[in-house]
């Protein structure tokens, strides 16, 4: 298939926007470290800094750090193994170089990507309803997603994750799933670039286990690789029903990402 022919390069060339890197520099140094700058058309995550930000992708980093740091990271990292870098030894002497400038790491994060060769997990909806109910779902766009969390008596908090309604990241597509006329499950996604969309994901607790979450966000991630467009999912590496979840859905490990935040 053309479009995961293509999905490396497209991820590489994202990346390359998100820390200041020039196609030069990927292709001379496998680890590319640059001077923070807000580039057009990067993804940018709302209260989060631009002092330092590290992206390590099979065995490539993109990392860009402030000028006040540019140096001490060269040093550090030029030669580093990356595969090592959230190392919690290696994260201790980071957070203290970023906290002499008044940050701090705000978190780590595992990233996934589409796996072309996934087994698709296999449903039965009806499996949990009887005669007496029913399920229904359904695909919503922006607009529609507006409408949504506007309408009396939908609880954003409830589906904090699918829908975050970030300035930065606004939401733009999302598949909800109703029991007898209300929303239970919704997996949603962000327009955090042009071509990136984040999907996260909440399913009401009474129907938690029971598959939905997968299901949604399964149909979500092949909505979005048919309009085009790159699919990804993040989750803490300790949070193991999130990763299952992401493989369930069709996703495989791709990269990881440190984030900074000023104090």
């Amino acid at each position: 298939m053309e479009y995961f022919e293509v999905l490396d390069e497209r991820v590489r060339e994202q990346f390359r926007l998100d820390t200041n890197c020039s196609r030069e520099c990927e292709e001379t140094y496998a680890v590319c470290i640059n001077e923070s700058k807000n580039v057009e058309g990067s993804r940018r995550v709302e209260g989060l800094s631009d002092f330092f930000k590290a992206i390590i992708y099979k065995d490539y980093a993109y990392i860009m750090a402030d000028k006040q740091i540019l140096e001490w990271t060269r040093e550090k990292y030029q030669k580093y193994k990356m595969e090592w870098f959230c190392k919690f030894e290696n994260l201790r002497a980071l957070d203290k170089k970023l906290f002499e400038y008044n940050h701090r790491i705000f978190d780590t994060h595992i990233y996934y990507l589409p796996d072309p060769d996934a087994t698709e997990f296999e449903f039965d909806l009806e499996g949990i309803t009887d005669e007496d109910n029913s399920l229904e779902v359904i695909l919503m766009d922006e607009s529609a997603i507006n409408k949504l969390v506007k309408s009396e008596g939908f609880d954003r908090n409830s589906f904090i994750h699918a829908l975050p309604g970030s300035k930065t990241q606004p939401d733009v597509i999302a598949a909800a799933l109703k029991y007898n006329g209300k929303i239970v499950a919704i997996a949603g996604a962000s327009k955090d670039s042009e071509d990136f969309r984040q999907i996260g994901v909440d399913v009401l607790p009474d129907f938690q286990g029971a598959g939905l979450g997968v299901y949604l966000v399964t149909m979500l991630k092949n909505q979005i690789i048919e309009n085009g467009q790159i699919p990804y999912y993040g989750t803490s590496e300790s949070h193991s029903i999130s990763r299952l979840l992401a493989v369930r859905s069709g996703f495989v490990p791709a990269w990881c990402e440190v984030f900074s935040k000023e104090i």
